[in-house]
């Protein structure tokens, strides 16, 4: 499964419907303000809602606030907001669309529809604002194969596409229909077991945060937890150096290749005092000379730590569990933080090489050049396609923001440039050069 576009519409800053064309690797750029990080949090809370009905507008490291923060501030009588995927499964694409609405006798947003319309056909759910309704058809049209169901409330939670699984085995025309539908999209698109509901179960979502964890001299382990910031990073890599050696040496490897390559570090060790997983340690590093504390070398260094291991370890962990790697998707946000340019390109060259290997796909909110230029490099070095390179600017216009999709020719040349995108730069650069303003 492959995620190949992102829909938003009346959310914060975005109006009308706004498409982001996802690629395996793909860029966010845009002044501050217009949206970005909106767009990753609800790419996130969409992803996780899919995949196992949890429905948080609050995961961390985003906080988007109650529906009264989420939904556009528009003239609109009654406010609701919808968000969606085109996914690809054996080459049919498949778009999923849920609409929100505020919940009754609540402040956050609710699931009021979710339409799923395929190549031939579409299935629209939608709930009547009661509990403990019976879901039924409501309507279809056999010759274009579009049904509509009724649901009550609580339907459209967790799994929701559970609800397909009720198909009537006998009895009216359109119900019969319906099931023959659903086991013919099960026979093209894969769904798994005969249930419809799992076809958004085999991928995964990472989010990383702006601010990184702050380096410590000795590390105490406490307790082992996810942290968007890279805090449990140093508690996950003693762990592996402990319980899996193999996985460490591995992971270790690509860690000093990167930091050879970017010239942040030579060498990475872990010292650990008490020889088990509860006693402290320390992360060391080789930059030049001897070996020294991460807290006693370049900041830099700390802070793209936690991303490097969040995308290398992936395919290192399946290739040594000998199991097929999964899709998954890695939400960076900014990953040039307290880098040189010369690392911040480097990392975008070792998320081309990851790309490579297939099921592994990233969305980098930026504002560096370096690292956009990097990409467009490497197309051009043909380390990756340049279809699978996708730059998504958000421009700004009055109050609200428009999105637009930039692709690359073989020879990295942009292609669908707005008017306005580098129009800052270009600005500087004749001002630097002595031009009025």
């Amino acid at each position: 499964m492959s995620i190949t576009q992102f829909t938003i519409e009346e959310v914060r800053c975005f109006a009308e419907r706004q498409t982001l064309e996802i690629r395996p690797l793909t860029f966010l750029v845009g002044e501050n303000s217009t949206g970005k990080t909106t767009a990753l949090a609800c790419f996130h809370v969409l992803s996780n809602y899919l995949r196992n009905g949890d429905l948080d507008f609050n995961l961390v490291p985003y906080a988007l606030g109650t529906f009264k923060d989420i939904a556009r501030n528009s003239s609109k009588k009654e406010k609701n907001f919808k968000i969606g995927f085109t996914s690809r499964f054996n080459n049919e694409d498949v778009q999923v669309t849920v609409e929100f609405v505020k919940k009754k006798g609540s402040i956050e947003p609710s699931v009021r529809s979710l339409r799923m319309k395929f190549v031939d056909g579409e299935i629209n759910l939608k709930t009547e604002g009661q509990k403990d309704i019976a879901v039924r058809l409501a309507s279809y049209d056999v010759h274009q194969d579009q049904y509509n169901l009724i649901c009550g409330s609580d339907a459209l939670n967790p799994p929701f596409f559970k609800i397909l699984s009720l198909v009537f085995k006998g009895g009216a025309e359109g119900e019969i229909a319906l099931d023959e539908y659903l086991l013919k999209k099960n026979h093209h698109i894969g769904m798994f077991d005969n249930r419809p509901w799992d076809i958004f179960s085999g991928f995964s979502v990472n989010s990383s945060s702006p601010i990184r964890s702050r380096p410590k001299r000795t590390y105490d382990p406490t307790r082992e937890f996810n942290d968007p910031e890279g805090s449990d990073i140093p508690m996950q890599l003693m762990r592996l150096a402990v319980t899996r050696k193999k996985e460490w040496e591995k992971l270790k490897q690509h860690l000093i290749e990167f930091g050879m390559s970017s010239r942040l570090f030579q060498d990475i060790k872990i010292k650990n005092f008490g020889g088990t997983l509860g006693g402290p340690f320390q992360l060391q590093f080789k930059v030049k000379g001897p070996t020294k504390n991460i807290v006693d070398v370049g900041y830099g260094i700390s802070q793209i730590l936690p991303l490097l291991v969040q995308v290398l370890y992936p395919s290192i962990s399946q290739y040594f569990e000998s199991k097929p790697i999964p899709s998954s998707y890695s939400l960076l946000q900014q990953p040039e933080v307290h880098l040189h340019p010369r690392a911040q390109a480097e990392f975008t060259t070792l998320l081309t090489k990851l790309t490579k290997q297939g099921n592994h796909s990233f969305i980098v909110e930026t504002h560096s050049d370096y690292i956009v230029d990097r990409a467009r490099i490497e197309i051009r070095k043909g380390t990756i396609n340049p279809d699978d390179v996708s730059l998504i600017y958000f421009e700004p216009i009055r109050n609200i923001v428009k999105v637009h999709n930039i692709g690359f020719d073989d020879m990295a040349n942009m292609t669908g440039v707005p008017t306005n995108y580098g129009r800052f730069f270009l600005h500087e650069t004749n001002r630097l050069m002595g031009f009025e303003d």
